[in-house]
């Protein structure tokens, strides 16, 4: 009987200090965000179908007209360049794969934009994309 009166004694000690203790954690702090850092980058992929961009593998098809295969796996490693000319400074380059998978030749794509000069050199875009119109930035590395 002594002994369960000395634990409860513990217990209700060791609960009314983790009490006093929490209170510590319930204080809440004003909430200061960041400013935002905005970078503009400006550079041009240059691909040269059959040069930098490779037919991997496609589906054997033989009703397909289109001017892209159906089910066509491409790999992609083509200069990045400051200008859209070819002669322009190459600042790195993109690497990735291209899916074609629809019958209107759209793609889903995992590219990286990897940068080797100037202010952004070792750093890095991944870009995954399924279509044309706009490609979503999932990570990167670097600057």
């Amino acid at each position: 009987m002594r002994g369960t009166w000395m634990l409860s004694w513990i217990l209700i000690i060791c609960l009314s200090q983790v009490a006093v203790q929490s209170q510590y954690y319930s204080e809440t702090l004003p909430y200061h965000p960041r400013p935002v850092k905005v970078t503009n980058l400006h550079f041009f992929m240059h691909e040269h179908t059959g040069v930098t961009a490779v037919v991997l593998t496609q589906a054997n098809i033989t009703s397909n007209n289109s001017s892209v295969p159906f089910a066509t796996l491409v790999a992609v490693n083509d200069p990045l360049r400051t200008g859209p000319e070819p002669d322009s400074e190459v600042i790195g380059n993109v690497q990735g794969i291209s899916l074609l998978a629809g019958s209107n030749a759209s793609s889903t794509q995992y590219i990286e934009f990897g940068f080797n000069t100037g202010k952004f050199n070792g750093s890095s875009l991944s870009v995954f994309s399924r279509g044309e119109p706009g490609l979503a930035v999932v990570g990167g590395r670097g600057r």
